[in-house]
């Protein structure tokens, strides 16, 4: 609501970077938290970041196909977020059988900077104007 217009003025690749750094620290936080209140610290930087991720890719997304062909993309882009999120609660279940539930939050910053290191160093999508 406050910064959906980022993605647009700033980019995609941009925005969805600094997003998975505020939700990495989020679940930073989840995973160490002492306290109810650095709980919910960590979880409202893990959502603050995640409500970004979608618009920010999926800017890139649609930018990067043809006028014709962006409907199809931000479908196929959604059915893939869809299906990554689906999968996400099974994976999680079997981390908190192996490590507890402090495990799934250091498993999910561990994601997080993975996403950062796969979009650095890669060519920004052609912006149309």
């Amino acid at each position: 609501m406050f910064f959906s217009h980022l993605p647009d003025g700033l980019g995609g690749r941009r925005v969805a970077g600094w997003s998975l750094v505020v939700e990495a620290l989020g679940q930073a936080l989840l995973w160490v938290a002492p306290n109810a209140e650095l709980a919910l610290l960590g979880a409202t930087l893990t959502g603050a970041g995640f409500s970004l991720i979608f618009p920010s890719m999926g800017v890139d997304a649609v930018r990067r196909v043809p006028a014709a062909s962006r409907a199809l993309a931000i479908a196929s882009f959604s059915a893939f977020l869809d299906l990554a999120v689906g999968l996400s609660a099974p994976l999680a279940g079997l981390i908190v059988g192996l490590g507890g539930y402090p495990a799934v939050f250091l498993a999910g910053g561990l994601g997080c900077i993975a996403g950062v290191l796969l979009l650095i160093g890669r060519d920004s999508p052609p912006r149309e104007g």
